[in-house]
């Protein structure tokens, strides 16, 4: 059974949470359980599979909570971050919402029901789940379709869609507000746009870009339609008469809808659907949305495709829901689109707790946000929160701590804590430093007015040893780099150690290491480098030291020079490898000849692929190429394996140069990184070109610290 922790953050208003119900299997236990706000708390866990770990995060919402979930976005055309969602509202908690139109205009593919009101919805009827107002957030399965039509100069044609990412052909669309200032040119080959306010036609142009009038609409035809509406007279008058089926909320509900692409539970079972199809038989991160018997709503998101967790399958998430206690749930959009965000205990703002596949936050359609009522000023708790991790210390050592009074809702409040300790043989409290005497166990105690707080912390055995757990390799003068000081006990039980307790020796013409506030030690570089050096760590008798470099010099993996000793891959594009002239007289270089137009929608892709993915040798702190660019604006990316997990990164967003130009992205320099593909990807259909793109001497950058450089295995030809 893995460990439990349970943060309470503030007792006093937190009575409305539901207990963690007992799961039923011990990977999806939760490691921590965190109040993030009246009725709603976090849970994470770590846990592995015959793949390998797997994290999550799951946000459980008490049924009558005063927390309520709401469906956040900015429009229907303009995709954002969680996190600013999130911010924007006053939400401590979202979950990435419904799969999106990635490629081009960045709207939900299912219908969009907020407040009650319908902001995009199609002719043709689409799943989709429904959450009321509460007090009970069971979820509601059912359908939203469109039903209604536009009459232009005494012509009435039928509407097809509302907010669509896509205008059927021979039809018309009807765009409100809502839809935002996207280009309706990206829903349509070809067609005619009618502006009206008023109540009458103020444009006829093709389809364009621009906000839609807040007192009026905007219609856009295909086909034979927009042939009818091409000649339409300015001043002409025109109506719309729309009414929508939506039984996915209750009649009169201000509740909400999003697109509900696939059923995982029902009846407190996983629900039947195709476990052969490749977008729920993979292992990805994954996000989705259930309800218990009792009308909590779960909010569930799985890290995958980091070097921390691989994924799981949608069979495998809705069983991590039937353990959480679902009754009920469906898919939310996954892969790079699976975030989580929260609002952790004391803190101002909402972050990241799942790690984006994409390594970096994607901005999606819409998103699923838990928003608190409003509180007064006062404090109800205090929250204590150890600023580097568990609540560990060692004797003579000091505990860095964040305490923050918070009101009801966890909003942080004004005020001005007195802390003590529970057992001062143990645990010293002085000033508001927090120390440790002997091993043991105790707390400390935190007060502010009538808000009280609480924090148990260990006290281990005496400092033995000290390590940095990464690779101190900082690539240019200027560099900063900011690591945890790690201390071990006689037992082999380690915690981290503060910078402020730590005396760090350094070459003062290379390094300047300083002390953090939250406990880690900063170190900057002041040479360009290459050079080694070293960090000399003291602390309580242990010392240590630890090999450190600044600057790096690149080392050749691949000359890139062989196009036979790589292979092309496509999606949506024809591609070929051919041996040409490289950057430098008599080198050699791989030309990647592609075609992407002609293809059905979606994003085209031409790689090189290496039949062995290319190690790095250890250390790295980057990968670099040469490229000769044709200023087609293709987008220039990698696939690296990192610790076992695929990531994509990003050598240039737009190959907008020609002639040759080196280009690099940094790797983590404490992990296992092999390059699997260099490929282009062009994701807008009106910007694909056929074209050719030269790459050559594939490096890595490799501080001076000893590694050994791994041989690259070519296939046998």
């Amino acid at each position: 059974m893995l460990r439990r922790t349970v943060l309470t953050m503030f007792a006093l208003v937190a009575a409305g949470p539901a207990t963690p119900r007992a799961f039923a299997a011990a990977a999806t236990d939760p490691d921590v359980v965190e109040v993030v706000a009246p009725g709603l708390t976090l849970e994470r866990s770590t846990g592995s599979t015959p793949a390998g770990p797997v994290r999550q995060a799951l946000l459980r919402l008490a049924a009558g909570s005063t927390t309520r979930p709401v469906l956040l976005q900015a429009d229907l055309s303009s995709p954002r971050t969680p996190t600013d969602l999130a911010t924007a509202a006053g939400a401590v908690a979202a979950v990435n919402g419904d799969f999106f139109d990635i490629d081009r205009t960045g709207t939900p593919d299912g219908p969009v029901v907020r407040d009650g009101q319908v902001l995009k919805a199609s002719g043709q009827a689409q799943g989709a789940v429904g959450f009321d107002g509460g007090p009970r957030w069971t979820g509601r399965l059912g359908q939203v379709q469109l039903q209604g039509s536009a009459t232009v100069a005494g012509r009435t044609f039928p509407l097809a869609a509302l907010g669509t990412r896509t205008v059927p052909e021979d039809a018309l669309a009807l765009f409100g507000p809502a839809w935002g200032a996207g280009d309706r040119a990206l829903t349509v080959t070809s067609g005619v746009e009618l502006e009206v306010r008023a109540g009458v036609v103020t444009a006829v142009r093709p389809p364009g870009g621009g906000a839609v009038p807040a007192d009026g609409f905007v219609l856009v035809a295909s086909g034979a339609v927009a042939a009818a509406l091409a000649g339409t007279p300015l001043g002409s008058p025109a109506t719309r008469d729309v009414q929508f089926r939506d039984d996915a909320l209750a009649p009169g509900s201000t509740g909400f809808a999003l697109g509900a692409r696939l059923e995982l539970v029902r009846d407190g079972a996983v629900a039947l659907f195709d476990t052969a199809d490749p977008t729920w038989a993979a292992l990805r991160a994954r996000t989705a949305v259930g309800w218990t018997a009792d009308g909590d709503l779960l909010l569930l998101t799985v890290e995958g495709g980091t070097a921390l967790s691989v994924g799981v399958t949608a069979t495998e998430t809705a069983r991590r829901l039937v353990a959480a206690g679902a009754v009920g749930a469906v898919v939310l959009d996954g892969g790079g689109s699976a975030q989580l965000v929260a609002r952790r205990p004391g803190d101002a703002a909402v972050s990241d707790v799942v790690v984006p596949s994409d390594g970096a936050p994607r901005p999606v359609a819409n998103a699923v946000g838990l928003v608190p009522a409003p509180a007064g000023p006062l404090p109800a708790a205090v929250v204590l929160r150890p600023a580097l991790g568990a609540a560990q210390v060692f004797p003579g050592l000091s505990l860095p701590l964040r305490v923050v009074p918070v009101t009801a809702s966890g909003a942080p409040a004004d005020g001005a804590p007195v802390l003590s300790s529970s057992d001062p043989g143990v645990l010293a409290v002085a000033g508001g430093a927090v120390r440790g005497v002997a091993p043991g166990r105790a707390a400390v105690l935190a007060g502010a007015g009538a808000a009280t707080g609480r924090l148990d912390v260990e006290v281990l055995g005496p400092l033995t040893r000290l390590s940095v757990g990464t690779v101190l390799a900082l690539p240019a003068a200027g560099s900063v780099l900011e690591v945890t000081v790690t201390g071990t006990d006689a037992a082999g039980r380690s915690a981290a150690v503060a910078a402020a307790d730590v005396v760090a020796g350094v070459d003062p013409a290379v390094l300047r290491a300083e002390p953090l506030p939250d406990g880690r030690l900063r170190l900057t570089a002041l040479t360009p480098g290459p050079v080694p050096t070293t960090l000399r760590l003291s602390a309580a008798g242990a010392s240590a030291d630890v090999p450190a470099a600044v600057g790096s010099r690149p080392v050749t993996l691949d000359p890139l020079d062989d196009p036979g000793a790589w292979t092309v891959a496509t999606t949506r594009a024809t591609a070929s490898l051919s041996r040409v002239e490289g950057p430098s007289a008599g080198s050699g270089a791989v030309r990647l000849t592609y075609d992407f137009t002609g293809q059905p929608a979606g994003t085209t892709t031409a790689a090189v692929v290496a039949p062995v993915p290319v190690p790095l040798p250890a250390g790295s702190t980057a990968v670099a190429l040469q490229v000769r660019g044709d200023g087609a604006g293709g987008w220039l990316r990698a696939t690296l394996r990192v610790a076992g997990a695929s990531r994509p990164v990003t050598f240039a967003a737009r190959v907008d140069w020609t002639g040759w130009r080196r280009v690099a992205v940094p790797v983590p320099p404490d992990a296992d990184v092999r390059l699997e593909r260099v490929y282009l990807a062009q994701t807008s259909v009106a910007a694909r070109r056929a074209g050719a793109v030269d790459l050559a001497r594939l490096q890595a950058q490799v501080p001076p610290l000893p590694v050994v450089l791994p041989r690259r295995r070519r296939p046998v030809r």
